[in-house]
């Protein structure tokens, strides 16, 4: 499974700290801190950093505690680099924020040691540790969080059963470790506790039908799980549409969409979100950005390959090949995997063994280059189960991007 995008990453583990109860610690005590958390968290999912930096540096004059403001400075400035990878030195820095946090949180558990705020928030921030110590290679440390971070939600779960929002990280983490390879399991048992696939996709759900804050951050979830490892487009749908709605300066967003509406066999709602984006990079605007033509070339591609049209989705193919990048070196192995998919469906064997030798050549890492291996070994067939799915009526006042 492709890694998620660090502004998604940053989004996934940012909002596990959001809770709607007052606790003895005062953290909630002022109810403009819970607004400001709540929009600072909207700005970010949308990728207005500005916007998020503004309502999260307020939260130092409410909270009394100095938990909140740092803790949500520090995702910001890691959302602000989503163009590359963090550097050694913002990495050191977010863990050192983070090391602060868990150190002053657990000195106050300490007098209430069965608060859930500071229980919730000790998983958010174990869990944040975590998982850049895994990023730095310090395994150790990242499996200490990951054990701490399960404990923590876990027990606040006890001391507070609808305390939904704790799902959302109990759902990554059962997920998560019940997809680990089959060749590192044993040892990965050994130091945690193992995941359960389908209680992770319970747990997420419950957060996205009944968490409060956390809800849109499981939806995130859920909808790259059902679009990636499991590939169940019918349950990703209505979370696209949702999504795309409420965060249209999302990029990340209309390319799901777009690729949800074409496995269900939804081919004109597909292209209208493939104009938009088109559009979109035109303008620059809605944080789409020129060197993302790529990405769109091949999700267009996809598009008329599911369609049946293979010389178009050819064409689309060859211009994503032709324009690489590093950021996006997957997006060039699918679409010299999809190019072989086409050949072997046109009979074409020796041009499609040729195109997965090209997929397997490229830096990457993902499910692209699995594919390539899976039909060098044994042509592709198309595949159809999934396909078909009723359309949906369309929002009231939702306009097409011509």
């Amino acid at each position: 499974m492709r890694s998620l995008p660090v502004s998604w990453g940053v989004a996934l583990c940012l909002t596990l700290l959001l809770w709607t109860d007052r606790c003895p610690a005062a953290v909630w005590d002022d109810p403009r801190t819970l607004e400001l958390v709540v929009a600072g968290t909207d700005h970010l999912l949308n990728l207005d950093h500005d916007e998020a930096e503004r309502a999260f540096s307020r939260l130092g004059e409410l909270d009394a505690t100095g938990l909140l403001s740092p803790f949500y400075g520090a995702f910001v400035k890691l959302a602000r680099v989503e163009d590359r990878e963090p550097t050694r030195e913002e990495m050191d820095a977010f863990l050192a924020t983070m090391g602060s946090a868990t150190a002053k949180a657990e000195e106050r558990l300490k007098q209430t040691p069965e608060d859930p705020d500071l229980l919730l928030f000790l998983g958010m921030a174990w869990g944040s540790k975590a998982m850049f110590d895994g990023v730095r290679g310090n395994y150790l440390s990242a499996y200490e969080g990951i054990k701490r971070t399960k404990r923590y939600f876990e027990s606040c779960l006890q001391h507070q059963p609808t305390r939904y929002d704790a799902y959302y990280g109990l759902g990554l983490y059962d997920y998560t470790l019940s997809r680990v390879a089959w060749y590192y399991r044993p040892v990965v048992h050994l130091m945690l506790p193992a995941g359960d696939r389908e209680r992770g996709l319970r747990e997420l759900a419950s957060a996205g039908d009944r968490g409060t804050a956390t809800r849109m951050l499981a939806k995130f979830a859920l909808l790259q799980t059902y679009t990636g490892l499991e590939k169940d487009y019918g349950k990703a749908l209505p979370l696209a549409d949702e999504l795309l709605r409420r965060f249209p300066g999302n990029p990340e967003l209309y390319f799901q969409a777009a690729l949800v509406y074409s496995e269900l066999g939804r081919f004109a709602d597909a292209l209208d979100v493939g104009r938009q984006i088109r559009a979109n990079l035109e303008r620059e605007r809605h944080h789409f950005k020129r060197e993302m033509l790529p990405r769109y070339f091949q999700l267009m591609g996809k598009v008329y390959m599911d369609h049946g049209e293979y010389s178009t989705a050819l064409s689309f193919f060859r211009k994503t090949i032709d324009q690489p990048t590093t950021r996006y070196a997957w997006v060039t192995a699918w679409a010299w995997t999809r190019t072989g998919m086409i050949h072997d469906l046109l009979g074409e064997r020796g041009e499609a063994t040729k195109s997965y030798r090209m997929a397997l050549a490229i830096e990457t890492d993902g499910i692209a280059k699995d594919a390539a291996r899976q039909y060098l070994n044994e042509p592709y067939r198309k595949e159809t189960a999934g396909r078909a799915g009723p359309a949906a009526p369309r929002p009231e006042g939702d306009k097409k991007t011509p």
